[in-house]
């Protein structure tokens, strides 16, 4: 389903570097252009400025000699605007000339083209000058022949690159292209796990209780008493699956940036105190020994997101711890952090499978039933409020023996 993206992205991506590179091409091409007209019409003014507080006789000024390769003319004109004489000799045709001297009359710096070549001109007054006399109009011409050399060869090596822009900006194009849906297919590949994770642990409840259902069907003369067992499954089922569409709600928004964290003062002891409470009548039953050590913490946290949090870790040491064994809560403060450490002597968890109990639905030891295991989404949901708070957790665990997990959490913080 990327193909057609990334085609799209490839696309995109090479008209917009092809339409960057030849921007680029063309503001070089018209700077260029302006840098050598402005340079022409510069010494034409430098010209015309030296002849109108030159005091040397005609002859001696507008020197031949004085103008490379011919690139400036200068026609005279006496009375009448009669062609009088053009310097240097022989550098523009009779033809050329006479087509000149129908724009004597035009006023500051122009621009023509006269048989095929293009030329910048002024038109100097020199009546009330003497030394020039009888001349009463000079015409300084500049050649652009050169500088439109230039320009063709730059617009002939900008129009080479372009061609070879279109390569590079297809070859661009794909570079950017498949970096850019990196990220996309990781988060495709881990929305389309996590829905295939959501469906298969949906579909055991599911079919349960629709085995359940089909039973009751069946046996329509049969008391709520007698069928008690049956409702009963179908009752934790329907419990199962509330619990795992509301931590699937939870991580979808967490993923999403939608589900907003309200930070305040808090006392953390209290809220570890209330939980221990909570889970007291639980460990009773299993005769687990359940033992806190709480001392008072004052930090800016959310307060029923780390409520929830100390709830699944709980939940899990008894879960997963045996009868006739242990739990302990203990908290502190250490370097401006509360640090919160609950051990238990469980079952334990197998080297393993340590690095990848934060992954949803990671699966372990399969000896565990799925009842045990819950919806597989809690440690999940810790790791997010723990790092929402800017904080650690870490767990480390032996097998048989029991686990130990460990919260940090700054007091302060600017979340």
């Amino acid at each position: 389903m990327f193909k057609k993206t990334k085609r799209r992205l490839v696309f995109l991506n090479a008209l917009v570097f092809f339409i960057l590179q030849n921007a680029f091409g063309a503001m070089v091409y018209f700077y260029m252009q302006y840098s050598l007209y402005h340079q022409v019409d510069q010494t034409i003014l430098e010209k015309q400025t030296h002849l109108l507080h030159e005091k040397e006789k005609i002859g001696t000024e507008l020197s031949p000699e004085k103008e490379e390769n011919h690139r400036l003319v200068y026609i005279l004109y006496d009375k009448d605007n009669k062609l009088s004489q053009v310097i240097p000799k022989n550098s523009v045709s009779h033809r050329d000339s006479q087509s000149f001297s129908h724009l004597v009359k035009k006023e500051g710096l122009q621009s023509t083209t006269i048989g095929g070549e293009s030329f910048r001109y002024i038109n100097l007054s020199v009546s009330k000058a003497k030394q020039y006399a009888p001349v009463q109009t000079i015409q300084i011409i500049y050649n652009l022949k050169h500088e439109n050399e230039m320009l063709s060869h730059l617009l002939m090596i900008i129009g080479f690159g372009s061609l070879l822009s279109v390569f590079i900006a297809i070859i661009a194009g794909i570079y950017l292209a498949n970096k850019a849906l990196i990220p996309i297919k990781l988060s495709w590949e881990k929305q389309q796990q996590f829905v295939a994770d959501a469906s298969h642990e949906l579909r055991t409840p599911l079919s349960v209780m629709k085995l359940n259902l089909e039973h009751l069907f069946r046996h329509p003369d049969h008391s709520v008493e007698q069928e008690s067992e049956t409702i009963h499954q179908a009752i934790q089922e329907i419990h199962y699956m509330s619990k795992m569409t509301t931590d699937l709600l939870t991580l979808a928004r967490s993923d999403s940036d939608q589900l907003q964290l309200i930070y305040e003062p808090i006392q953390l002891d209290v809220i570890l105190h209330q939980v221990e409470k909570d889970f007291q009548a639980l460990a009773f039953l299993k005769n687990i020994q359940l033992t806190a050590d709480i001392h008072s913490i004052k930090m800016v946290g959310d307060k029923e997101r780390l409520k929830q949090l100390f709830v699944i870790l709980l939940d899990n040491a008894l879960k997963y711890t045996k009868e006739n064994g242990s739990i302990s809560i203990n908290s502190s403060i250490k370097n401006s952090r509360a640090i919160i450490d609950i051990f238990d002597t469980g079952i334990g968890i197998p080297k393993a499978d340590l690095p990848y109990i934060f992954d949803r639905y990671y699966r372990g030891d399969k000896s565990r039933t799925r009842h045990l295991e819950g919806s597989g989404l809690g440690l999940s949901i810790a790791r997010w409020i723990v790092e929402s708070h800017s904080g650690k957790i870490r767990v480390t665990s032996k097998e048989g023996e029991g686990t130990h997990v460990l919260v940090s959490l700054p007091l302060k913080n600017n979340f």
